[in-house]
């Protein structure tokens, strides 16, 4: 592709609209989403499956609540996986489903358009996306009326059950964040604690090293009660 023709460039991107989608929920960027959540998912998965124990420290010897963290990753990697093979099943065409979202509630979002000559998406401005919803509006119109209403319906249900998964999966991330971090404090605490004993040990016993051992003391009050019970 000759990319130093401006003429041609020009012409591909003014016709973006043509082919528009939500930047935020068109087909393509829905689909690589799912990709990426069930990716994650699987390597969730398999940290708590090869985890030493960690994780179950996190819940506070917990043993059914650690159980159902594990499943809760599990499931929705299987979700991320039959929501996909629904979209490949049911849906006809990735435009045919960017024209029901834009046409519908492309107002309200940020659009983008295919330029066909960077292979790529790119940012619709104001006049643009008016008349890409006016194009989708176009297109949706052309079916009967027992179409539409089973392509609007199915869209927007494909909608609901993404927008489903990724409020699960955030949640979940979220929580996964939480006791990564604990751990991670945890962890510091103890190399802390290991340190200060270093340094007291080491030190002569006079005035000096009184600080340091005061240090360790001090140190060793704020672990978890659980890290003496294991020890």
């Amino acid at each position: 592709m000759d990319m130093t023709n401006p003429t041609k460039a020009e012409k591909a991107r003014a016709l973006a609209y043509k082919r528009p989608a939500l930047s935020s929920m068109g087909y393509q960027a829905m689909m690589e989403e799912l990709s990426e959540i069930q990716e994650a998912c699987d390597e969730v998965t398999y940290w708590v499956n090869t985890d030493d124990g960690t994780l179950l420290d996190a819940f506070d010897g917990d043993t059914e609540a650690e159980w159902e963290f594990r499943l809760a990753f599990g499931d929705l990697s299987a979700g991320c996986y039959q929501l996909s093979d629904c979209i490949y099943d049911s849906v006809e065409s990735a435009e045919s489903f960017d024209d029901c979202t834009v046409a519908l509630i492309g107002n309200r979002y940020d659009l983008v358009g295919f330029d066909g000559f960077q292979e790529d998406y790119v940012s619709l401005t104001g006049y643009q996306a008016e008349l890409a919803e006016t194009e989708a509006g176009k297109r949706l119109m052309r079916l009967t009326k027992k179409e539409m209403i089973a392509q609007i319906g199915m869209s927007f249900g494909i909608l609901l059950a993404f927008y489903d998964l990724r409020h699960k999966y955030d949640y979940l991330q979220a929580a996964m964040d939480v006791l990564r971090d604990e751990n991670h404090s945890v962890i510091q605490r103890m190399k802390d604690v290991d340190a200060a004993y270093d340094a007291a040990a080491s030190a002569q016993w006079n005035y000096e090293a009184e600080p340091l051992w005061e240090k360790f003391e001090r140190l060793t009050r704020d672990l978890p009660e659980r890290m003496w019970v294991e020890a």
